[in-house]
């Protein structure tokens, strides 16, 4: 919601429905391995993390430390590629599905514009 201006990150019905998407306690489809954590589902199944939930994740954070461990999950999980995948193993980034998903990259460069407008220190160092 945040992503469209619907509404701003801030909003408390926004943000607890956000906690509840990134908790195995209430969403079933999250899920933490050895690489990463982070929300897949019925699509991949286990044990398929969506770089797209991260990417939406990022965006929606509201502190530098949650975007910068996010990046660094995308940065990784692209396993030296350079592309972001539809999906990576959560205990092994080096396996993934679809080589090149044009929408989770260029859901992905969105994010790092708005970083490098908004939050520049995160981006370029």
């Amino acid at each position: 919601m945040p992503y469209y201006n619907f509404l701003v990150k801030e909003d408390p019905l926004y943000q607890s429905t956000r906690s509840a998407l990134l908790s195995s306690s209430t969403n079933p489809y999250y899920m933490c391995g050895r690489a990463a954590c982070g929300i897949g589902g019925p699509h991949n199944g286990w044990p398929w993390v969506w770089p797209m939930a991260i990417i939406s994740q990022a965006w929606t954070s509201m502190t530098d430390a949650e975007i910068s461990l996010n990046l660094e999950v995308l940065v990784n999980s692209s396993a030296c590629t350079g592309f972001i995948h539809e999906s990576f193993n959560k205990d092994n980034v080096t396996q993934y599905t679809r080589h090149w998903f044009a929408w989770a990259n260029s859901l992905f460069g969105d994010l790092i514009l708005k970083l490098a407008i908004e939050k520049p220190s995160l981006i370029f160092k």
